[in-house]
Formats: C-alpha cells, sequence, structure tokens
C-alpha cells in the first residue's frame, strides 16, 4: 500500500479534477472548514497534502503525519503559511496527542481491513483527549464510477485493481463501509456521533468520550 501510494504521488490529485465530484467535493470542504475552524489538528495519513491544504487556513495549528516520509514532506511543502508541520507516523501507532482536539483522516479508513477498524479507533481513543473531536471522510462505492471490485477476502474486505499511468498494477484495499457500520463503530468510542453522505463521499464525526 505504502509503495503503491509513494508511486502515485505525482498523479495522485487528478483525481480531485472529476467534474462530477466537484460540487460534493465543495461540500466536503465547506464542512471541514468549520469543524476544525479555529483548533489544533492531528491529521493521519495526510498523502499529497490535498487536505492538509484546504483546512490549513482555518485551523489554528495543523501535524500532517504519513507512514511514508516522502509523502509527509510533500504535504508540509505543498502548504503555505507557519502553522503547518509534518511527522512520520503510522496511524495504527499514534503516540500521545493529548495537545490536539481534533484527529482527522481522510481517504484512510476505506485502507482498514475489517477486522482492524476497532483497533484503529481506541488507538485514537488512547492518544487523544476526552473532548476531542474525530473526523473521518472517505468514498462512497458508485456503480459505474467507482474502480470496480476485483477480488474478496474470506473476511469480507474488498480489493481494487489499480493501473498507474506507467503501467504498474496494484491490487489495493477498498472498503466501503455503510451509515450503520460507521455508527456501530463511532458510537463505542464517541458521542454527538454524526454520519453524512454525498453521492460521492461520506463524512463521519463524533466527541471521545
Amino acid at each position: 500500500m505504502l509503495e503503491y501510494y509513494e508511486q502515485r504521488q505525482p498523479e495522485y490529485e487528478q483525481i480531485y479534477s472529476i467534474i462530477e465530484r466537484q460540487d460534493d467535493l465543495a461540500w466536503l470542504q465547506r464542512r471541514l472548514e468549520a469543524s476544525v475552524l479555529g483548533r489544533r489538528v492531528l491529521e493521519a495519513a495526510c498523502g499529497t497534502g490535498y487536505w492538509t491544504r484546504r483546512i490549513a487556513n482555518a485551523a489554528l495549528y495543523v501535524l500532517a503525519t504519513d507512514a511514508s516520509e516522502k509523502l509527509a514532506k510533500s504535504a508540509l511543502e505543498s502548504c503555505e503559511g507557519g502553522h503547518v508541520d509534518y511527522r512520520v507516523m503510522d496511524a495504527f501507532q499514534i503516540p500521545d496527542s493529548s495537545e490536539f482536539d481534533v484527529f482527522l483522516a481522510g481517504f484512510f479508513f476505506s485502507h482498514i481491513k475489517i477486522q482492524q477498524r476497532r483497533t484503529f479507533m481506541k488507538g485514537i481513543d488512547r492518544a487523544m483527549k476526552p473532548g476531542s473531536r474525530v473526523i473521518l471522510f472517505d468514498n462512497r462505492y458508485v456503480e459505474g464510477c467507482s474502480t470496480p471490485i476485483s477480488s474478496r477476502s474470506e473476511h469480507g474486505d474488498t480489493y481494487q485493481t489499480r493501473v498507474l499511468s506507467d503501467g504498474c498494477s496494484y491490487e489495493v484495499l477498498k472498503n466501503f463501509p455503510d451509515q450503520e457500520e460507521l455508527e456501530i463503530l463511532m458510537e463505542e468510542f464517541c458521542h454527538d456521533v454524526s454520519i453524512e453522505e454525498s453521492d460521492y463521499f461520506w463524512l463521519a464525526m463524533g466527541t471521545l468520550k
């Protein structure tokens, strides 16, 4: 997975230029800006920094993290201003982050195996202080638009075959949780849980207990 995203870096943000998704992307950006306004944000799996840039002006401070140093550095370099930093961090090994009041992860939850979702949430709960806001957002599966599912594991995890512009092919874990699954998981760790959906994306938010 890490190799795939490092190789995809130069072309990754092309996905955000798809015309029919522009209204949904604008909706998502507005919701995120409002949710991080004046807050200190720990962003996991920041990738190229596309969403880091879109929340940076609203947030008081953003620490953009990724398991790939190459991607984390590129996220920082793509941001202007002095209130964004970067750190190499595995989203499953979050250190004490009590200085932050928002945990944000975009387009990462779909790359978590179903059996590891609760472990991921427990890591957030352990690292962040009570009252912190958890924000997760990702793709919905849209027939005819999303990359088709190419295989499924015995545990229900789904995979897509993705081909980069250089012809390299990767099988990528990509799960698509429904609203009920998200609510059950979030409500175990958070109160004031809300799940919103647009045609192409979902947004889940809650406050750590």
